[in-house]
């Protein structure tokens, strides 16, 4: 099964006090990067989707992991919805039949997480990750076949919560035990947190 993936980082981190987050540094290297190498070896092809206007600040980490920037057609306006539907254009013209998502916050993704997903992946459906707590939504694996239906749902404003419409397209739900795996950071103090997860022990 070819993958594609895209790490979303086009969040407002309004928790952050409006820095970027995926740019802040965990243990002397940008959260994003963490991700970046959590789940390239588990795509075929790896892309990182940001705002155009902060393109310039992921231009470095971008070309050290030689990842493609992809922008969404909505400026933001749709949410993490908007950079999912331009990186499932991105996968179909890259001739891939599905599509992972990451969200760039989440530094200690699971390394079988594509392959789960997959084990569970439906050709008319997305699966996604859930943990015993949260439905994991940018964790998720999507049919690239379903972009016209998203396309049409932000279009009508039908679909604006990323929860919402995994649940409208019937996303399949893929349990993980692990909920540290899963720890995302929107506070300082989830950073300290963090930090204290990624100590050696």
């Amino acid at each position: 099964m070819k993958i594609e993936g895209i790490i979303v980082a086009g969040g407002e981190a309004t928790r952050m006090k409006g820095l970027e987050k995926p740019l802040m540094l965990l243990r002397a290297h940008p959260l994003v990067g963490h991700v970046v190498e959590r789940v390239l070896p588990q795509v075929s092809a790896l892309a990182l989707n940001v705002k155009e206007e902060t393109a310039p600040l992921y231009a470095e980490c971008a070309a050290t992991a030689e990842l493609p920037l992809v922008f969404d057609g909505f400026h933001g306006q749709a949410g993490p919805l908007g950079g999912v539907l331009a990186a499932l254009e991105w996968a179909a013209a890259r001739g891939s039949a599905w599509l992972a998502t990451f969200p760039a916050d989440t530094p200690f993704l699971p390394s079988d997480l594509v392959a789960r997903l997959a084990d569970d992946a439906r050709e008319d459906a997305p699966a996604v990750a859930v943990t015993e707590t949260k439905v994991q939504g940018l964790c998720a694996l999507w049919p690239v076949a379903c972009r016209e239906r998203l396309a049409e749902g932000i279009a009508t404003g039908r679909y604006r919560s990323l929860w919402w419409t995994l649940d409208d397209l019937g996303a399949v739900r893929c349990r993980f035990d692990d909920e540290t795996a899963f720890f995302n950071v929107n506070t300082e103090d989830d950073m300290k947190e963090a930090e204290a997860i990624a100590r050696p022990s």
